[in-house]
């Protein structure tokens, strides 16, 4: 007897290991999302095929059925992930996929506030955010050199958009 090769593409489970599946996983739901928080900075996924004998890959690296995948690394906002599932009989598949969304960084600190004439008063810290300085009488102007404590955070010198580590236009 010659048993035909399974056609059935489906997954019975769907894991991640960071964040919570919406909708609820269901085989014959193909689209999911899932929020994690800034901290997460990767994931793995762990599917389950349903039919014997078929393959996995999970953002085209091959998985084992019910094994987790390497870890995905996830960038701030929405990072899409793909699971193929090819059935036994190799020309059947179908194709979940998860949008994970990692959240923004709540960081908006600085890590250092240099000027280019003068002392800040008192001496630069982080969680202080207000400060006064002293410069010469013959300083006309000076710029102010930001460093966020975050990679991703934006920092603005009198509403004015300043890359980090960068001076800011003068200040009269």
């Amino acid at each position: 007897v010659t048993r035909a090769a399974s056609s059935n593409a489906d997954l019975s489970n769907l894991a991640l290991s960071a964040g919570t599946l919406t909708p609820t996983f269901t085989s014959g739901t193909t689209t999911y999302t899932a929020t994690v928080s800034n901290g997460t900075t990767g994931l793995t996924v762990t599917p389950t095929a349903a039919g014997a004998g078929a393959t996995l890959t999970v953002n085209g690296s091959t998985v084992s059925s019910g094994t987790a995948s390497s870890s995905i690394p996830l960038s701030v906002g929405d990072n899409t992930i793909t699971t193929i599932v090819t059935a036994q009989d190799g020309t059947t598949s179908k194709t979940y996929t998860v949008t994970v969304t990692r959240a923004p960084s709540a960081n908006a600190d600085l890590s250092a506030l240099v000027l280019s004439a003068g002392t800040l008063s008192p001496t630069f810290a982080a969680g202080t955010t207000s400060y006064t300085a002293t410069v010469s009488n013959a300083t006309t102007s000076l710029t102010t050199t930001p460093t966020v404590a975050d990679a991703t955070a934006t920092v603005k010198v009198n509403g004015t958009t300043v890359t980090s580590e960068s001076a800011s236009g003068a200040i009269a």
